[in-house]
């Protein structure tokens, strides 16, 4: 029998008037009879992200550490929106005592699209959101063509009457179902960009498929063609913008790192220029890649291509017979690189493959000489003091059907620490050469951590058992000690929360350094490909290298502008993938419902404790699914269970009882 469609309130709610406390789309609030403005002055305030629990309560992050924000004080701010709030007192929390909040101005709502499944119960729909941030059920008063089971775009409408939000279907994604819904899910709730425009396309095919002869021979560019060059990337990579040599001097090494010239052919204001200013960043998905350029350029004129002639930029790099580095060159040039080499393949010559080795005789040489040096660049950032979180990647792989078909620890290859170690090491010396030379530029920033946070990480160091503490104004060193210091057992989670603690780094106009690698200069110039500001200073290199500082700085506002859209789009890259792998993760356990495992107590929470397993899949192991003597105690973060106690590090058999969306739960082995 078919179900009856009725959609209660048609058109929304309520008799029109915005909510109370909501101005043009800014929030206030009026306490004593004070206004807001007076309120403002009178009372410190924040301003931030703000990451809301539904419309029961939410916090905003800022420099000190979280603000609480309770329901009644959100006055109609949502999940994600940008915010302004006065400081109105402190709570009680269950970790100790936090400063409370009461909104005063939505800066900017949120840009994300909302996206759910529809419901129909009680002869009404309701649209149940991925982000639980947002609520569990919101009831439609516009269906916009979606059926049930859909999933969809909406948008909240406020209701006046009876409280709360409502939603309107903004557009139909497809059945809930569907394979790849997930990732397609993850991609219209963060508005990405997936398709490139006409204008945009045309640009790029524009420039054929070589490069311009008059361009390959212009005086500017020196001619590295006839020496030993080549790629070095993962065995799916389909675009090679660094290409790297290296060749023993008197005096000790001479390194080269020669990265695609993407800003000959990405022209300021053209088409090609403002869709990669608003893309920022390639997002690597688990099962695709959506790029920052069309293929044309991204796999074609601007890949280092085995055998091809390609525009570059180079550093050139002079470093001593310990490591050091002595001096260095950026240039416009030439490339013809001599081998696509893979870091598998890499690692097993470097390990003594005769085949391999006899099949790249030419290159084998360039790659010890690569060996001997990058071991005494590791020892080097070692004694510098440079962080090494420990943390790993997760390799996903799919079937035919694009289901998935495992899931894995991504391995630490040398041969991965090679080419890192070369990246630094240019984007270093390319960043000290242009903050001497004054002119525009856009820099990786990591700033010093502040001291609230790392309290925070020092309760957090005591509760879970650890020995080490951290200073309230440590070098890196001090901080690479720490985590060098931990048992091995807590080792992941303590380097995640040690993480957490740090400032996050962003792109800076202004040269601040780099924390976490215990560098003075530091920015990203060495993947223009796929990541914007490593664009922007490659404009702004040439610019300098064939006009001089005078014509570099027409770009001095430009660079503002570079800087600050490559940290946001970066943030909401980085956000996609996490969520993705969350889902591919989830659905890979999906597959093993009832199978048991053995894995690591990663976090302990007053809800339970999650167990990371030996493919990086977590699930939670519930308060409710334990022992009803079960306590949490939050001094020594722990679960108490009679005589048994869960802490963090310790190892657990567990049993996969489900696996939906993003999440999996776990339930105890008794008895194990």
């Amino acid at each position: 029998m078919k179900k009856k469609t009725n959609v209660k309130h048609q058109g929304g709610r309520g008799n029109g008037k915005r909510p109370s406390g909501v101005r043009n789309g800014r929030t206030s609030s009026v306490r004593n009879g004070a206004s807001p403005r007076h309120e403002a002055y009178s009372l410190p305030t924040v301003r931030g992200l703000l990451d809301c629990k539904g419309d029961r309560f939410g916090f905003i992050a800022d420099a000190l550490g979280d603000v609480f924000v309770s329901g009644r004080n959100l006055v109609g701010a949502r999940h994600g929106d940008t915010v302004r709030a006065v400081i109105i007192g402190d709570r009680a929390m269950r970790d100790g005592r936090r400063r409370e909040g009461r909104i005063i101005e939505i800066v900017e709502r949120n840009p994300l699209n909302i996206v759910a499944t529809v419901t129909f119960r009680d002869n009404v729909f309701y649209a149940l959101p991925d982000d639980r941030h947002y609520g569990e059920c919101i009831e439609i008063t516009s269906l916009g063509g979606a059926r049930e089971f859909d999933k969809v775009l909406i948008k909240l409408v406020c209701g006046i009457n009876e409280g709360g939000d409502r939603a309107e279907v903004s557009a139909v994604l497809g059945r809930f179902d569907e394979i790849g819904m997930d990732v397609k899910s993850v991609i219209a709730s963060h508005n990405l960009r997936t398709e490139f425009p006409n204008d945009v396309l045309d640009q790029a095919d524009g420039y054929g498929e070589e490069i311009d002869v008059k361009e390959a021979h212009a005086p500017y560019r020196r001619d590295f063609r006839d020496e030993i060059i080549f790629t070095i990337d993962g065995s799916d990579s389909k675009d090679f913008d660094d290409a790297v040599s290296l060749v023993a001097t008197d005096n000790g090494y001479r390194l080269g790192v020669y990265i695609a010239d993407v800003a000959q052919y990405v022209t300021p204001n053209s088409p090609l220029d403002r869709e990669a200013y608003l893309r920022g960043t390639s997002v690597y998905l688990a099962d695709r890649v959506i790029p920052m350029l069309p293929e044309s350029l991204s796999n074609g004129l601007c890949s280092l291509n085995e055998g091809e002639d390609r525009l570059v930029l180079a550093a050139l790099i002079d470093l001593d017979r310990s490591g050091r580095r002595t001096g260095y060159t950026v240039c416009e040039g030439i490339i013809r690189s001599t081998a696509r080499l893979t870091y598998t393949g890499v690692q097993a010559m470097l390990d003594g493959d005769e085949a391999l080795r006899a099949k790249y005789e030419r290159v084998v040489p360039t790659l010890e000489l690569m060996k001997e040096l990058a071991q005494k660049r590791i020892a080097l950032r070692a004694e510098r003091g440079a962080i090494d979180f420990k943390l790993t990647e997760t390799q996903i792989t799919f079937d035919a059907a694009g289901h998935v078909a495992d899931i894995e620890k991504k391995p630490s290859l040398l041969s991965m620490r090679i080419i890192e170690e070369f990246m630094i090491l240019a984007n270093c010396a390319v960043a000290e050469k242009f903050d001497a030379a004054k002119i525009p530029f856009v820099y990786r920033a990591h700033e010093r951590p502040s001291a609230e946070k790392l309290q925070a990480l020092n309760d957090y160091l005591e509760a879970v058992g650890a020995k080490a503490r951290c200073p309230l104004s440590p070098t890196p060193k001090q901080v690479a000690a720490l985590l060098d210091g931990v048992d091995d057992s807590i080792s992941a989670a303590v380097s995640r929360v040690t993480l957490r603690s740090m400032a996050k780094a962003t792109y800076e106009p202004r040269n601040l350094g780099h924390y976490g690698l215990a560098e003075e200069y530091y920015c990203h110039f060495t993947s223009p490909i796929r990541r914007y500001p490593d664009l922007f200073i490659h404009r702004a290199i040439k610019q300098y290298l064939r006009g001089g500082a005078a014509a570099a700085k027409k770009l001095r506002d430009a660079a503002e502008a570079a800087a600050k859209q490559s940290s946001k789009t970066e943030r909401v890259a980085q956000d996609c993938e996490r969520k993705v792998d969350d889902y591919k993760k989830a659905e890979y356990m999906s597959h093993h419902i009832g199978e048991r495992f053995k894995g690591l107590i990663s976090s302990v929470t007053d809800f339970g404790f999650f167990v990371e397993l030996g493919n990086s899949a977590e699930g939670l192991v519930r308060m409710a699914s334990l022992p009803p003597n079960a306590a949490f105690d939050a001094k020594r973060m722990c679960i108490n269970c009679g005589r048994r106690q869960f802490r963090l590090g310790d190892t657990v058999e567990i049993q996969v009882d489900k696996a939906s969306g993003d999440r999996v739960d776990f339930s105890l082995v008794v008895g194990a």
